[in-house]
Protein backbone atom coordinates (compact mmCIF):
# COMPACT_ATOMS: atom_id res chain seq x y z
CA UNK A 1 0.00 0.00 0.00
CA UNK A 2 1.79 3.48 -0.90
CA UNK A 3 0.73 6.59 0.17
CA UNK A 4 -2.84 8.18 -0.41
CA UNK A 5 -5.04 11.00 -1.97
CA UNK A 6 -8.54 11.57 -0.56
CA UNK A 7 -10.56 13.97 -2.19
CA UNK A 8 -14.73 14.67 -1.37
CA UNK A 9 -16.50 16.83 -3.78
CA UNK A 10 -19.62 18.24 -2.77
CA UNK A 11 -22.08 20.40 -3.81
CA UNK A 12 -20.66 23.84 -2.87
CA UNK A 13 -16.96 22.34 -1.01
CA UNK A 14 -13.94 19.83 -1.77
CA UNK A 15 -12.56 18.34 0.68
CA UNK A 16 -9.44 16.36 1.29
CA UNK A 17 -6.52 14.52 2.94
CA UNK A 18 -3.63 12.27 2.70
CA UNK A 19 -3.17 8.92 4.49
CA UNK A 20 0.34 7.53 4.96
CA UNK A 21 1.10 4.03 3.68
CA UNK A 22 -0.74 0.97 6.34
CA UNK A 23 -1.86 4.52 8.57
CA UNK A 24 -5.64 3.85 9.45
CA UNK A 25 -5.69 8.09 10.30
CA UNK A 26 -6.09 10.68 7.83
CA UNK A 27 -4.38 14.18 8.35
CA UNK A 28 -3.76 17.48 6.92
CA UNK A 29 -7.64 17.47 6.27
CA UNK A 30 -8.34 21.02 4.18
CA UNK A 31 -11.69 22.00 2.43
CA UNK A 32 -12.24 24.28 -0.37
CA UNK A 33 -14.53 26.42 -1.36
CA UNK A 34 -15.93 25.85 -4.83
CA UNK A 35 -17.45 28.48 -7.44
CA UNK A 36 -16.98 25.75 -10.17
CA UNK A 37 -14.86 22.73 -10.88
CA UNK A 38 -12.94 24.17 -14.38
CA UNK A 39 -9.76 23.95 -12.80
CA UNK A 40 -10.47 20.73 -10.76
CA UNK A 41 -7.10 18.79 -12.77
CA UNK A 42 -4.76 22.00 -11.63
CA UNK A 43 -6.56 21.67 -7.44
CA UNK A 44 -5.24 17.14 -8.10
CA UNK A 45 -2.27 18.16 -9.63
CA UNK A 46 -1.20 20.14 -7.15
CA UNK A 47 -2.30 18.41 -4.52
CA UNK A 48 -0.26 15.64 -5.46
CA UNK A 49 3.03 17.33 -6.94
CA UNK A 50 2.88 19.57 -3.38
CA UNK A 51 2.16 16.88 -1.04
CA UNK A 52 5.28 15.85 1.54
CA UNK A 53 3.94 12.40 0.72
CA UNK A 54 4.41 10.16 -2.23
CA UNK A 55 1.12 9.75 -3.61
CA UNK A 56 0.52 6.79 -6.05
CA UNK A 57 -2.91 6.40 -5.06
CA UNK A 58 -6.20 8.24 -4.89
CA UNK A 59 -9.76 8.01 -4.33
CA UNK A 60 -12.62 10.18 -5.24
CA UNK A 61 -15.88 10.89 -3.76
CA UNK A 62 -18.26 12.44 -5.79
CA UNK A 63 -22.04 13.80 -5.51
CA UNK A 64 -23.31 12.14 -8.48
CA UNK A 65 -24.73 9.05 -9.57
CA UNK A 66 -21.98 6.61 -10.54
CA UNK A 67 -22.37 4.32 -13.90
CA UNK A 68 -18.84 2.18 -14.67
CA UNK A 69 -16.22 4.44 -13.40
CA UNK A 70 -17.73 7.84 -14.44
CA UNK A 71 -19.69 9.90 -12.04
CA UNK A 72 -21.81 13.04 -13.49
CA UNK A 73 -22.19 15.17 -10.37
CA UNK A 74 -26.24 16.38 -9.44
CA UNK A 75 -25.93 20.19 -9.42
CA UNK A 76 -22.98 20.95 -11.17
CA UNK A 77 -21.51 20.24 -15.05
CA UNK A 78 -18.74 18.22 -13.90
CA UNK A 79 -17.85 14.50 -14.71
CA UNK A 80 -15.19 12.82 -14.03
CA UNK A 81 -13.56 9.42 -15.14
CA UNK A 82 -11.47 6.84 -12.93
CA UNK A 83 -9.65 5.95 -16.30
CA UNK A 84 -8.88 9.50 -17.18
CA UNK A 85 -7.90 10.57 -14.06
CA UNK A 86 -5.62 7.42 -13.38
CA UNK A 87 -3.50 7.72 -16.50
CA UNK A 88 -3.38 11.74 -16.61
CA UNK A 89 -1.72 11.98 -12.70
CA UNK A 90 0.09 9.13 -13.33
CA UNK A 91 -1.15 6.99 -10.30
CA UNK A 92 -1.32 3.11 -9.87
CA UNK A 93 -4.62 3.52 -8.48
CA UNK A 94 -7.48 5.36 -8.55
CA UNK A 95 -11.02 4.68 -7.53
CA UNK A 96 -14.28 6.70 -7.69
CA UNK A 97 -17.21 6.41 -5.50
CA UNK A 98 -20.94 8.02 -5.10
CA UNK A 99 -20.61 10.18 -1.97
CA UNK A 100 -23.28 8.60 -0.19
CA UNK A 101 -21.62 5.40 -1.06
CA UNK A 102 -18.37 6.49 0.68
CA UNK A 103 -20.22 6.78 3.78
CA UNK A 104 -21.64 3.81 3.49
CA UNK A 105 -17.73 2.23 3.55
CA UNK A 106 -17.29 4.81 6.75
CA UNK A 107 -19.57 3.45 8.49
CA UNK A 108 -17.69 -0.01 9.78
CA UNK A 109 -14.59 1.97 10.85
CA UNK A 110 -16.99 4.63 12.88
CA UNK A 111 -15.87 4.62 16.69
CA UNK A 112 -19.37 3.98 18.78
CA UNK A 113 -18.34 7.09 20.73
CA UNK A 114 -18.91 8.78 17.86
CA UNK A 115 -22.51 7.86 17.35
CA UNK A 116 -25.27 9.29 18.96
CA UNK A 117 -28.01 7.09 19.43
CA UNK A 118 -31.68 8.81 19.34
CA UNK A 119 -33.45 5.09 19.27
CA UNK A 120 -31.91 1.86 20.93
CA UNK A 121 -32.32 -1.26 19.48
CA UNK A 122 -30.97 -5.16 19.14
CA UNK A 123 -29.35 -6.24 15.92
CA UNK A 124 -31.41 -8.48 13.98
CA UNK A 125 -29.31 -8.60 10.99
CA UNK A 126 -26.20 -7.33 9.58
CA UNK A 127 -27.66 -4.44 7.26
CA UNK A 128 -27.67 -0.71 7.68
CA UNK A 129 -28.66 2.40 6.06
CA UNK A 130 -26.86 5.73 6.09
CA UNK A 131 -28.96 8.64 4.99
CA UNK A 132 -28.66 12.13 5.33
CA UNK A 133 -30.25 15.70 4.70
CA UNK A 134 -27.94 17.59 3.50
CA UNK A 135 -28.21 19.85 -0.10
CA UNK A 136 -30.11 16.92 -1.04
CA UNK A 137 -30.80 13.67 0.33
CA UNK A 138 -28.32 10.59 0.44
CA UNK A 139 -28.92 7.51 1.10
CA UNK A 140 -27.11 4.31 0.74
CA UNK A 141 -27.11 0.21 1.87
CA UNK A 142 -25.07 -1.67 3.30
CA UNK A 143 -24.44 -5.42 4.41
CA UNK A 144 -21.02 -6.28 5.52
CA UNK A 145 -18.82 -5.89 3.19
CA UNK A 146 -20.98 -4.65 0.36
CA UNK A 147 -22.49 -0.59 -0.26
CA UNK A 148 -25.05 0.11 -2.37
CA UNK A 149 -25.62 4.08 -2.84
CA UNK A 150 -29.53 4.84 -3.64
CA UNK A 151 -31.17 7.94 -5.21
CA UNK A 152 -33.71 7.82 -2.47
CA UNK A 153 -33.95 11.34 -1.95
CA UNK A 154 -35.13 11.71 -5.91
CA UNK A 155 -38.24 9.25 -5.38
CA UNK A 156 -41.47 10.86 -5.72
CA UNK A 157 -43.98 9.31 -3.73
CA UNK A 158 -43.98 10.51 -0.39
CA UNK A 159 -44.28 14.19 -0.55
CA UNK A 160 -48.19 14.77 -0.43
CA UNK A 161 -48.19 12.80 3.01
CA UNK A 162 -45.04 14.79 4.08
CA UNK A 163 -46.30 18.44 3.00
CA UNK A 164 -49.51 17.79 5.43
CA UNK A 165 -46.44 18.23 8.55
CA UNK A 166 -46.25 21.96 7.64
CA UNK A 167 -49.74 22.69 6.60
CA UNK A 168 -48.53 23.22 2.96
CA UNK A 169 -50.79 22.66 -0.04
CA UNK A 170 -48.50 21.22 -3.97
CA UNK A 171 -51.50 22.84 -6.05
CA UNK A 172 -48.47 24.07 -8.30
CA UNK A 173 -46.21 21.06 -8.17
CA UNK A 174 -43.24 22.89 -6.41
CA UNK A 175 -42.28 19.82 -4.22
CA UNK A 176 -41.53 17.09 -6.77
CA UNK A 177 -38.92 14.77 -5.12
CA UNK A 178 -38.23 13.83 -1.26
CA UNK A 179 -35.91 15.62 -1.07
CA UNK A 180 -37.67 19.00 -2.08
CA UNK A 181 -38.86 18.28 1.46
CA UNK A 182 -36.42 16.26 3.64
CA UNK A 183 -33.01 18.22 3.22
CA UNK A 184 -31.24 21.49 3.81
CA UNK A 185 -32.34 23.77 0.50
CA UNK A 186 -35.96 21.65 1.60
CA UNK A 187 -36.00 23.39 5.05
CA UNK A 188 -35.11 27.07 2.90
CA UNK A 189 -38.48 26.12 0.64
CA UNK A 190 -40.75 25.04 3.32
CA UNK A 191 -40.00 28.34 5.40
CA UNK A 192 -40.47 30.52 1.85
CA UNK A 193 -43.45 29.07 0.80
CA UNK A 194 -44.81 30.03 4.28
CA UNK A 195 -43.59 33.29 4.96
CA UNK A 196 -42.33 34.38 1.47
CA UNK A 197 -38.75 35.26 2.69
CA UNK A 198 -35.89 33.51 1.23
CA UNK A 199 -33.65 32.17 3.73
CA UNK A 200 -31.08 29.66 4.56
CA UNK A 201 -31.93 26.32 6.21
CA UNK A 202 -28.89 27.61 8.94
CA UNK A 203 -30.74 30.92 9.44
CA UNK A 204 -34.32 28.68 10.10
CA UNK A 205 -32.35 26.85 12.63
CA UNK A 206 -31.40 30.25 14.50
CA UNK A 207 -34.82 31.49 14.27
CA UNK A 208 -36.07 28.00 15.66
CA UNK A 209 -33.14 28.49 18.92
CA UNK A 210 -34.95 32.20 19.14
CA UNK A 211 -37.75 30.71 19.99
CA UNK A 212 -39.28 31.95 16.68
CA UNK A 213 -43.09 30.43 16.07
CA UNK A 214 -42.37 29.57 12.15
CA UNK A 215 -39.43 28.15 12.41
CA UNK A 216 -40.17 25.84 15.10
CA UNK A 217 -43.22 24.60 12.83
CA UNK A 218 -41.00 24.25 10.02
CA UNK A 219 -38.25 22.43 11.90
CA UNK A 220 -40.37 20.51 13.88
CA UNK A 221 -42.44 19.70 10.89
CA UNK A 222 -38.95 18.43 9.34
CA UNK A 223 -37.90 16.45 11.92
CA UNK A 224 -41.36 14.57 12.30
CA UNK A 225 -41.13 14.22 8.11
CA UNK A 226 -37.49 12.54 8.88
CA UNK A 227 -38.92 9.88 11.02
CA UNK A 228 -42.10 9.60 8.41
CA UNK A 229 -39.14 8.81 6.32
CA UNK A 230 -36.76 6.26 8.40
CA UNK A 231 -39.81 4.52 9.12
CA UNK A 232 -41.00 3.65 5.47
CA UNK A 233 -37.29 3.20 4.56
CA UNK A 234 -36.67 0.70 7.58
CA UNK A 235 -39.54 -1.49 6.27
CA UNK A 236 -37.89 -1.00 2.59
CA UNK A 237 -34.68 -2.30 3.67
CA UNK A 238 -34.89 -3.96 7.09
CA UNK A 239 -31.63 -2.45 8.25
CA UNK A 240 -31.41 -4.58 11.50
CA UNK A 241 -27.95 -2.90 12.11
CA UNK A 242 -29.31 -0.08 12.20
CA UNK A 243 -30.28 3.15 10.66
CA UNK A 244 -27.29 5.97 10.91
CA UNK A 245 -28.00 9.82 10.21
CA UNK A 246 -24.82 11.95 8.62
CA UNK A 247 -23.56 14.82 7.59
CA UNK A 248 -23.24 18.14 8.90
CA UNK A 249 -27.21 19.03 9.27
CA UNK A 250 -27.83 16.14 10.82
CA UNK A 251 -25.33 16.76 13.65
CA UNK A 252 -26.61 20.43 13.52
CA UNK A 253 -30.41 18.95 14.41
CA UNK A 254 -29.34 16.48 16.79
CA UNK A 255 -29.33 18.40 19.66
CA UNK A 256 -33.23 19.88 18.66
CA UNK A 257 -34.31 16.75 18.82
CA UNK A 258 -36.88 14.94 21.13
CA UNK A 259 -36.27 11.48 21.34
CA UNK A 260 -39.07 10.25 22.65
CA UNK A 261 -41.45 11.57 20.07
CA UNK A 262 -38.52 11.12 17.11
CA UNK A 263 -39.35 7.60 18.10
CA UNK A 264 -43.46 7.54 18.10
CA UNK A 265 -43.86 9.19 14.73
CA UNK A 266 -41.15 6.51 13.74
CA UNK A 267 -43.62 3.80 15.05
CA UNK A 268 -46.82 6.03 14.29
CA UNK A 269 -49.24 4.28 11.62
CA UNK A 270 -47.70 0.50 11.53
CA UNK A 271 -49.18 -2.30 11.83
CA UNK A 272 -48.96 -4.15 15.07
CA UNK A 273 -46.53 -6.31 13.92
CA UNK A 274 -44.05 -3.85 11.79
CA UNK A 275 -43.76 -2.08 15.12
CA UNK A 276 -42.12 -4.65 16.66
CA UNK A 277 -40.14 -4.77 13.68
CA UNK A 278 -39.40 -1.07 13.54
CA UNK A 279 -38.85 -1.28 17.43
CA UNK A 280 -35.66 -3.15 17.79
CA UNK A 281 -34.04 -0.88 15.04
CA UNK A 282 -31.66 1.30 16.23
CA UNK A 283 -30.83 4.96 15.23
CA UNK A 284 -28.20 6.69 15.46
CA UNK A 285 -26.28 9.98 14.29
CA UNK A 286 -22.73 9.95 13.57
CA UNK A 287 -21.31 12.83 15.09
CA UNK A 288 -17.75 12.60 13.34
CA UNK A 289 -17.06 14.67 10.32
CA UNK A 290 -15.08 14.00 7.35
CA UNK A 291 -16.88 10.72 7.16
CA UNK A 292 -16.79 10.37 2.76
CA UNK A 293 -12.63 11.06 3.40
CA UNK A 294 -12.49 7.84 6.31
CA UNK A 295 -15.18 5.95 3.93
CA UNK A 296 -12.93 6.54 0.61
CA UNK A 297 -9.85 5.24 2.83
CA UNK A 298 -11.93 2.29 4.56
CA UNK A 299 -12.68 1.47 0.90
CA UNK A 300 -9.11 1.41 -0.63
CA UNK A 301 -8.05 -0.72 2.43
CA UNK A 302 -10.82 -3.06 1.42
CA UNK A 303 -9.49 -3.75 -1.69
CA UNK A 304 -6.21 -4.32 -1.11
CA UNK A 305 -7.02 -6.62 1.72
CA UNK A 306 -5.10 -3.89 4.36
CA UNK A 307 -6.75 -4.41 7.59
Amino acid sequence: MSDLLLVDVGGTNMRYAYCESGANEIHKSEKISLKNLDNFDTIIGDLIDNSDLSITNAVFSIAGPKIGNTISMTNRSFVANADNLLEKFKLDQCHLLNDWESIGYSLKGTPEDKIEYLKLGVQINSNSLVLGPGTGLGAAFTSRDSVIATELGNTTNWTSSLLKNFAINNDNDHYKTLEDIVSGSGISKLYESISGESISAEEVIKRFNQNEDLASNIINGFIKSLANVLSDAALAYVPGNGIFLAGGLSRTLLPLIDKESFKDHFLKNKSDIHKELLSKIRIGVITRELTCLYGNLNYFKLLNKVN
